[in-house]
């Protein structure tokens, strides 16, 4: 599975010719994981992606079937609208998921805050 930014309104793919406007790993196989009810379930995993450029976006996830002469697109879906800030009007982080937290325990490489943290 891929993942790109997209524009929230259109869909579109965003692009920028001098600039990237993902970091982290945009590409993921599937991982066979329990789900919180403890169910073998199919999950893609991308615990280090970022966006680079305050807005509001969506994520375009596009899965293809690997097949002897290549890649076949075979879907693509798009996540809720979501807001990207810039590091000074960044709101505080919520604490990992359940669900996040369970991958994790798992062996998914996913950045997850071993205790919660009080700012003072």
């Amino acid at each position: 599975m891929v993942v790109n930014l997209a524009d929230p309104d259109s869909n579109e793919d965003v692009l920028l010719d001098d600039q990237a406007v993902l970091s982290g790993q945009s590409v993921s196989s599937m991982y066979k994981l329990k789900d919180v009810t403890d169910e073998d379930g199919g999950f893609f995993c991308f615990g280090d992606l970022s966006a680079k450029i305050e807005g509001e976006y969506r994520l375009k996830f596009t899965l293809f079937e690997i097949v002897t002469t290549g890649a076949a697109h075979l879907m693509h879906v798009f996540s809720d609208v979501f807001r990207v800030y810039n590091a000074k009007s960044m709101p505080q982080l919520m604490d990992a998921t359940f669900l996040s937290r369970s991958f994790s325990d798992q062996g998914v490489r996913i950045r997850i805050r071993k205790e919660h943290r009080v700012q003072v």
